[in-house]
């Protein structure tokens, strides 16, 4: 009798010695939540799209973006999600109840708001980025390539062009130097002249000259 329930003690559901296999697989499960959330965080918290990979045009980093906010939701939510239902698991891979309480809140916090914020931006995507040809153009301005932004609120504010020197780097990537931010001008035109170029609007009425002055990409 004394043998039997010994065994049954360690094998009681109130025993907390967590076997090493088991315990591995939280912590791998635990690694997974933690790079499904601070993974999206780090990469919007450095501003450009894969960590400024600025790969062939800045354009189609745009659409990289767009792929990538959707990618980022996903990955939050699946970690949000695994939170919640492992949060009762968690905590045999912690000595106190409370650091996994705090871990799992703090954790639950961040992805949140990161979703929230995500969502935001789907949304004005889906409104105001569609015409990617309207925000990204580039022009060949003798031996340089002009990149122009265009940042355009709509109702909400003042549009504006932003104008780049755009230069090449390896393996087709580039180098953005900023030259100078202008009023909207819809549908513009560029054209060289003697200290840069100068902007004209779809009518072909000149609006603005722009100096490249010392910029160049060498």
């Amino acid at each position: 009798m004394l043998g039997t329930t010994q065994l049954e003690q360690n094998h009681s559901p109130s025993n907390k010695q967590v076997p090493q296999k088991t315990f591995a697989a939280l912590g791998t499960l635990l690694l997974a939540v933690l790079l499904l959330i601070i993974v999206p965080l780090v990469e919007s918290l450095h501003g450009g799209v894969l960590w400024g990979l600025n790969y062939h045009s800045p354009k189609f980093m745009s659409q990289v973006g767009d792929a990538l906010a959707l990618v980022k939701l996903i990955a939050l939510c699946t970690g949000v999600y695994l939170l919640f239902t492992q949060q009762g698991t968690f905590r045999h891979l912690f000595k106190s109840k409370w650091m996994s309480i705090i871990l799992s809140s703090v954790l639950a916090i961040v992805a949140l708001i990161q979703i929230a914020i995500g969502l935001i931006g789907v949304l004005i995507d889906a409104t105001l980025g569609t015409n990617q040809d309207y925000f990204h153009k580039e022009f060949a301005i003798g031996n340089n390539t002009i990149y122009v932004f265009t940042a355009d609120p709509g109702a909400m504010g003042t549009a504006y062009h932003y104008f780049y020197l755009k230069c090449p780097l390896p393996l087709n990537r580039y180098e953005l130097k900023f030259i100078e931010k202008t009023i909207w001008v819809w549908e513009l035109e560029l054209k060289a002249s003697d200290i840069g170029f100068d902007v004209f609007n779809q009518r072909g009425e000149f609006k603005y000259r722009v100096s490249l002055g010392e910029e160049g990409c060498g």
